[in-house]
């Protein structure tokens, strides 16, 4: 009895208590918000801010959005239309000018010498230099224009034109005239030394020294310039450089154009000397999708790789870069398996049985990545692969799903088993009209086999070759591809369609990520070695007075890899080159143009899309070639897959499924996208996150959306406030006076990205301004701009802040002020002559935030103050230090005008005070109460007391190092309660283009997969014997193991005594001390070697959170746990106002309290672990609609009797 009212007094107690404690949460609450507002209005000046754009509610109009949508696809179809244009003109002269060829022979020996853009040593414009240049161009078109006379015709072209062709001679833009004498004609000279000075020029459109002159050529790594097909194909194609120069003339927004040959050599315009950076000299621009595609049709292929037990050593390592090389020539359009064969025949990846998976860089990556693990074995059965490809390709055929063109088996194997099933190939090819090629590969010197696999490719359409070097796969695998492009060349009646490419980065190899992965691991691993270096350095008093001490070294190999690169995202534009002359069965080559991404940016009016408005850019199938979303790059490098995010990947539904599950609405959303069948709009409920995936947001956005070409455009805006803009053709221009008063200020910025005159040059974006004002360009965002400008001008004022704002800044230690304008205008005022507060001038505040409406403060805070436009939003740096002075609380709030429905967001205003200033009167606030005397207090060890905004981060503590951290990771069980009780609402948020550091497959040595072979054959002919001797064997294979594991180690001991041996030779020290020395700092070392890994493509999931709209405060949980009345309040909470924080005091999570369960939410993200590969999955599970919008030449009849009646047709030359 005495026990129980014990305990209900206790409870009693508790209860008072926490209502004590619910009062003095809502008193704090509402002093801090009061101090909070004040100088946030005071230092901000809404109010003038509201009065400088009221006069903006009567040019308030209503979006029409499907103009919207439809005058920007108007506007890009257009520049896609000028760059098909200009790639079309490359084509057709190539045809011409190949067809009226010079077909003299050029000899290894021979005087002709070309711009070989590898071989360049100077690029200085000397005056003498440039005359000679001008000179000898001059001289060069002359010998063109005699060579091209009108009467020189060719049908279908459409130079054939004289009066065409003579305009490439006529002078351009500051040239000079062309006088030429047909009749003398002066001598090419063509001293070698003179092709090595090419003079160059920054120009600001290429991002690169260049010469408009002329163009180089470029040539393949393992290509000799020197073979005779190569220099007579580089001679006859030097006249492309009048067509590159005439395009470049009628479209100055053109940026690469070319011509790429098969022979192995590209020629480029304008002329550049080629980086010498390794991975960009392994470019071939053969295995580049814009050439692939133009080249051959779409395909499907199957890979049959023979592994058996002779496939081993050289002829292993051959035939997995023979598959490698294969693979590399494929994309997004082709489908592709591979398959091994012994006497079974089995899917490289298990997942991928019995079909054909897309060839995007995913799939493909999968495929590389399993090619070194498999494992040789018995002897090969070449009927079975066969017929194991021969049904995957018949199935696709009829069912349409893949490619939907060409097929082919590609055959790699040492030899040919003499018994196959010849009778194969009649019936289940030749009957059928012969719908699939095969290729064979053969590695190794049988000269029987070589017959017998001749055969085989020249009966069945395809090719054959002999690959024993591992220098010939490239030249002789791509051959593949000119068999393929023999329909396109005889099929020249038929209209050919422009390819447009998918996203890539200019000049960058396909496994561009692994390499800048292993030079970033390098450099780490450098910085861990040098640290432990220097260690040992300072600890043994040394003194560094060597050169060459890597401690003392400014360079090192890796430097060039620690800055983030500088990625060039394009698609390019490309047209196959029909070899025109009788006896040419393959086309010549693929005429290019680049095409900027930044360019189709440039075309996007973002200031008519307005905050949180905006436009995309997806592929035929279904993949982002440009989105805001779009994460292209981790930690600087480029992603492996980053050209192969899908729609769906990046819009994702507010919904509860489970991850990759989409909902019906986004997948017919992607359908309509890819399809281009309709183009009503579509809406849908998205989740989205800011702020590097640390917020979320939650909105409804309307989609609409048209065809450009192959491409699909998307035009989004939000429901709320996306269809009310301002009428920029009503606002008047300011007076010019004013104008440039306000232009000549300091204090500016405008959005980098954004083009408010198309003519307007200078170094910045705001000097570009100035040029298009003083032009008086007269475009609606310049306009729009100088008004804001001129509207806010009284913001330069800050500088001579009153006695009031001054007050506020010394009490507050305000740093700074800003203001952005939809415009794309961002003003700012710091007060550091009045402040104690310091800024790195390098990392200041405006340097990182001049995108106006596209700033993540600007988007929120838009989003937050449509439905509450008191209160303003704060926040702090993530997982910052209280400690440090100048850690910073930003205070932002959106301001709108508004006239009778019509309501539309103009300007962001904002502070930055110091976050230490804060914590110092939050002090004086929470020990204060409105008592004479305060019992409780934020500071009492019991009572932990938190202010946290709206997304669950704690904003200030009493604990320094808790300021911009999750409440979750400090309190999990006090969370866990907020969500329990509705405070907070937790959503789940996925994201599919997370990187995750992976340990890639082992490739075991050759001597263990040997020795497991052999294990493997015992154990097969010991099959009755007892599971004793069997366990015998497997020791005895153990034992070789360890044995060779120990032969290495003595190898290592030996090669650390041989270095202390030539040390003790320099030094004269005891080889005994020095060894262990030795030996110890190497062991040491050991222990500091990270772990090699691969950035893989993953998905993560992580919890985010909300303040629930419906929440009422101020809150307190009270449970009537007579026996555990200590956790009966768990914590009280309260809304701080006019603001997006709240004040949290809870009990110190000691006693009873310590050890309750709870669930975790936790923001960090978590790999989402699939019952398969990532790969896998998608291929089967996410496999959705594509569209093929290009041309099929599958087949032509004249093929027919090519291979029949010349083996060197199809690779009899390489015996």
């Amino acid at each position: 009895m005495i026990v129980l009212v014990l305990a209900a007094s206790g409870a009693a107690d508790e209860r008072k208590r926490m209502e004590k404690v619910k009062q003095l949460v809502r008193f704090w609450s509402k002093r801090i918000g009061e101090k909070l507002t004040e100088l946030s209005k005071k230092m901000t000046r809404e109010d003038q801010v509201e009065d400088s754009f009221r006069i903006l509610e009567d040019k308030l109009i209503k979006e029409d959005d499907k103009d919207l949508v439809n005058d920007i696809a108007d506007d890009i179809k257009k520049m896609m239309k000028k760059k098909e244009e200009a790639v079309f003109n490359i084509a057709e002269y190539m045809e011409f000018i190949s067809y009226h060829r010079d077909l003299t022979p050029i000899f290894e020996n021979s005087s002709y010498y070309f711009f070989d853009a590898d071989n360049i040593t100077d690029t200085e414009p000397t005056d003498k230099r440039l005359e000679e240049l001008h000179a000898t161009i001059l001289n060069n078109e002359c010998h063109w224009k005699c060579e091209q006379p009108c009467n020189s015709t060719l049908k279908r072209n459409a130079f054939s034109d004289c009066s065409v062709r003579l305009k490439l001679f006529a002078p351009r833009d500051n040239e000079q005239s062309k006088e030429c004498n047909c009749a003398h004609l002066p001598e090419k000279d063509r001293p070698p030394d003179t092709y090595r000075h090419l003079p160059l020029r920054y120009d600001p459109r290429y991002d690169e020294h260049v010469n408009l002159d002329l163009s180089v050529a470029k040539l393949a790594i393992n290509v000799y310039e020197r073979e005779h097909t190569v220099l007579e194909g580089i001679r006859w194609s030097e006249a492309l450089d009048l067509v590159f120069k005439e395009n470049l003339n009628n479209d100055p927004t053109l940026t690469w154009q070319y011509f790429a040959s098969p022979k192995g050599f590209m020629r480029h315009y304008p002329a550049m000397k080629w980086s010498e950076e390794q991975y960009k000299q392994t470019y071939d621009f053969r295995l580049r999708t814009w050439y692939t595609e133009a080249f051959t049709s779409p395909k499907d292929l199957i890979l049959l790789l023979d592994r058996s037990g002779s496939m081993i050593g050289t002829r292993r390592a051959v035939s997995d870069q023979i598959v490698n090389q294969i693979l590399d020539t494929l994309n997004d359009n082709d489908f592709v398996n591979v398959y091994t064969f012994t006497n079974t025949t089995e899917p490289l990846i298990n997942c991928f049985n019995d079909t054909l998976v897309q060839a995007n860089e995913e799939n493909l990556r999968l495929l590389r990545e399993a090619i070194p693990v498999y494992e040789e074995e018995y002897v090969a059965d070449l009927s079975l692969g066969i017929n194991k490809a021969f049904d995957i390709l018949e199935n696709f055929r009829k069912t349409r799903s893949s490619a939907n063109c060409n097929q082919a088996i590609m055959l790699i194997t040492e030899g040919i088993d003499y018994y196959y099933d010849k009778d194969i190939f009649k019936r289940r090819n030749w009957d059928k009209d012969y719908p699939v090629r095969i290729f064979t590969y053969q590695i190794g010197q049988d000269e029987g086999d070589a017959v017998e696999m001749e055969w085989i490719a020249c009966n069945n359409m395809g090719w054959w070759g002999n690959m024993s070097v591992m220098g010939d796969i490239r030249e002789k695998m791509i051959h593949y591809l000119n068999v393929m492009s023999r329909p396109i060349n005889l099929g020249l009646d038929k209209k050919r369609s422009h390819i447009w490419s998918y996203l890539h980065v200019d000049l960058a190899d396909r496994r561009l990520s692994n390499w800048l992965w292993k030079k970033f691991e390098g450099i780490r691993q450098r910085n861990i070695y040098l640290d432990h270096i220097k260690r040992i350095v300072y600890r043994q008093n040394q003194m560094l007075t060597a050169e060459d001490h890597m401690l003392l070294k400014e360079t090192h190999p890796y430097k060039a890899y620690e800055d983030k690169m500088d990625y060039k995202y394009m698609t390019t534009v490309s047209l196959p080159v029909f070899g025109r002359n009788i006896n040419e069965t393959e086309l010549l080559g693929v005429a290019g143009v680049d095409v900027p991404l930044k360019l189709f940016k440039s075309l996007i009016p973002y200031e008519r899309l307005g905050v949180n408005g905006y436009a995309f850019i997806v592929t035929n199938n279904g993949y982002i070639l440009m989105h805001p979303d779009h994460k292209s790059e981790f930690q600087t490098i480029l992603k492996p897959t980053f050209n192969r995010v899908d729609i769906l990947e990046v819009e994702i539904l507010n919904d509860d499924r489970e991850p990759r599950l989409f909902g019906d609405s986004v997948v017919k959303f992607r359908d309509k996208l890819v399809n281009q069948r309709s183009n009503e709009p579509v809406i849908l409920k998205v989740k989205y996150t800011l702020n590097d995936n640390k917020r979320l947001m939650l909105g409804c956005r309307h989609y609409y959306f048209a065809p450009i070409g192959p491409f699909t455009l998307g035009v989004v805006l939000p429901d709320k406030y996306g269809f009310d803009i301002v009428n920029k053709t009503l606002i008047d221009r300011p007076d010019p006076i004013d104008s440039a008063a306000s232009l000549n200020s300091r204090f500016w910025k405008v959005h980098p990205d954004w083009i408010y005159c198309k003519k307007c040059v200078g170094d910045s974006p705001e000097d570009r301004v100035r040029d298009g004002f003083s032009k008086n360009e007269n475009t609606s965002l310049l306009t729009s701009l100088l008004y804001d400008m001129e509207a806010t001008k009284w913001f330069d004022d800050y500088g001579d802040a009153d006695a009031d704002e001054e007050k506020f800044i010394v009490a507050y230690q305000v740093h700074k002020v800003f203001l952005a304008t939809y415009s794309g205008l961002t003003r700012w005022r710091d007060f550091e002559d009045i402040s104690s507060v310091r800024e790195d001038v390098e990392d200041s505040f405006e340097k990182r935030n001049d995108r106006a409406i596209d700033e993540d403060w600007y988007r929120r805070a838009v989003e937050l103050n449509f439905e509450d436009e008191s209160k303003f939003i704060y926040s702090v740096p993530f997982e910052t230090s209280g400690y440090e002075n100048n850690t910073m609380i930003t205070s932002t709030k959106a301001i709108f005008v508004e006239k009778g429905d019509l309501k539309s967001p103009v300007a962001v205003v904002g502070l930055q005070f110091n976050h230490r200033e804060m914590y110092e009167w939050y002090n004086d606030i929470t020990t204060t109460c409105n008592e004479s005397r305060c019992k409780i207090t934020c500071k009492q060890k019991d009572l932990n007391c938190y202010i946290m905004d709206n997304n669950a981060y704690i904003v200030l503590s009493d604990e320094p190092e808790f300021i911009g951290r999750y409440m979750g990771d400090i309190r999990p069980d006090i969370m866990a309660d907020l969500i329990q009780d509705r405070i907070y609402i937790p959503t789940k948020m996925y994201d599919y283009q997370a990187i995750c550091q992976k340990v890639p497959p082992k490739k075991e040595p050759e001597t263990v997969r040997i020795q497991k072979r052999k294990q493997k054959e015992a154990m097969k002919k010991k099959k009755k014997k007892t599971k004793r001797s069997t366990s015998s064997a497997r020791s005895s294979a153990a034992r070789g193991i360890i044995q060779l594991a120990n032969n290495l180690l003595c190898i290592k001991d030996w090669l650390i005594g041989l270095l202390v041996v030539l040390k003790n030779a320099v030094t004269g020290e005891e080889v005994q001390e020095v060894y262990n020395s030795t030996r110890d700092e190497y062991l040491a070392f050991n222990k500091l070697m990270i772990e090699k890994t691969v950035p893989t493509p993953c998905d993560q999931s992580r919890w985010l959170f909300n303040l629930n709209k419906t929440a009422r405060f101020p809150f307190s949980n009270y449970t009537k746990d007579g026996t555990k009345f200590q956790c009966s309040w768990p914590y009280a909470i309260d809304k701080i106002p006019n603001t997006n924080l709240l004040f949290l005091a809870t009990n110190d999570g000691d006693g009873a309290c310590r050890g309750r369960s709870h669930p975790i939410y936790s923001t960090e993200p978590k790999e989402i672990i699939y019952n398969t590969t990532l790969p896998c999955y998608i291929a089967t599970m996410n496999n959705y609609t594509r569209r093929m919008y290009m041309n099929c030449y599958e087949r032509n009849k004249k093929e027919d009797d090519i291979n029949k009646y010349d083996h060197w047709k199809c690779g009899h030359y390489w015996k």
